[in-house]
């Protein structure tokens, strides 16, 4: 009986085996990178590398079938160290959930000090130059070639190589709080009319501001989308 009971626990545990496949560490992290980096490409136009840095297994079992990751949560921002869930799926059926460690470096063109900057000295081709850099900590606040066309100056001094950091930069805003604005009304990606109206706040390109419409006074919100234009969906 004894015998049998153990030649039984050897078959159900060499059916399992059969059953199941052994995924190395490197290709898990490398397909969860690769997933990673085809989101954030969405988002920026900047060269991006992801690494997951560790796992904790050597070997992922799973059942046979046609693997599939899902990044759960922290897919949908670039942070340069981060802990990302992914949900892992086996011929589309869920089978676990993992917590691994990721490292994200963004590169871009930027622009960089040429030699010390002074405070209150002009930023201008002169000045700085364009470099790809490594932008991860500070990619909100950089600079591009497009900003050499607005009047600048430094806040601070920056030093030789540095990044120039937007939030230490006078620049000539492209809407001036009180100055006139064409406001464009949008709805489902087409512009319906446009009119005209005031600015209440300096806003660059990319900023969201309130305007006024100069007829009815009403207030909206918009986004600048270039000198002295506001575009509202509706």
């Amino acid at each position: 009986m004894k015998k049998l009971i153990a030649t039984s626990l050897i078959l159900i545990t060499g059916a399992m085996s059969t059953n199941a496949q052994m995924l190395p560490s490197a290709d898990v992290k490398a397909s969860v990178a690769e997933i990673l980096k085809n989101g954030y490409k969405k988002m920026t136009d900047a060269d991006i590398e992801v690494k997951v840095s560790a796992t904790p297994f050597a070997q992922l079992q799973l059942p046979d079938g046609n693997v599939t990751y899902k990044i759960v949560s922290g897919g949908d921002k670039i942070v340069p160290r981060d802990i990302k869930r992914v949900d892992v799926y086996v011929n589309n059926a869920f089978v676990k959930s993992l917590n691994l460690p990721v490292q994200t470096v963004v590169y871009k063109e930027v622009l960089v000090a040429n030699d010390y900057i002074n405070r209150e000295q002009a930023i201008n081709n002169e000045t700085v130059s364009l470099k790809k850099m490594d932008v991860s900590m500070k990619m909100d606040y950089v600079l591009g070639k497009n900003a050499l066309s607005k009047e600048m100056s430094a806040k601070k001094g920056f030093q030789k190589g540095e990044i120039i950091d937007k939030r230490f930069v006078k620049m000539r805003p492209d809407v001036q709080r009180n100055g006139e604005v064409r406001v464009f009304f949008v709805s489902n990606g087409a512009v319906m009319v446009s009119v005209d109206g005031t600015a209440m706040s300096d806003g660059m390109c990319g900023d969201y501001i309130n305007v006024e419409n100069k007829n009815y006074k009403k207030v909206y919100n918009g986004k600048v989308i270039g000198e002295n234009k506001v575009l509202v969906n509706i």
